[in-house]
């Protein structure tokens, strides 16, 4: 995906206790300005999904696979954490999709 940052990098902030603003209900990303949310068809705000997961009515990448986007978070950890193990970003990211709306509706 070519637009700005797309499902397969996004991940960075899902999750911190301290943090405040919605997560996306796909990747798990906080979103914290009204720029960073999802838009319909219409161009409405919809609150419970990143731009970079919703666009203009649908997903951006609808084909994504629960597996594929804990590989694609597991991956973006890594580079924010360069210590951390492989398997350990991927559990790492598993806990952070569990429970997301677009993983549990499948």
């Amino acid at each position: 995906m070519s637009i700005g940052r797309a499902p397969s990098s996004c991940g960075g902030g899902g999750g911190g206790a301290n943090l405040r603003g919605p997560s996306c209900q796909s990747c798990g990303i906080l979103i914290m300005r009204a720029d960073e949310f999802g838009r319909d068809k219409t161009g409405v705000i919809r609150t419970e999904y990143c731009r970079y997961c919703y666009d203009r009515g649908v997903f951006t990448e609808p084909d994504l696979t629960v597996e594929q986007m804990i590989e694609n978070l597991a991956k973006t950890i890594m580079t924010s954490r360069r210590n951390m193990t492989i398997e350990d970003a991927r559990e790492k990211a598993k806990e952070q999709i569990t429970g997301l709306r677009r993983w549990t509706a499948k």
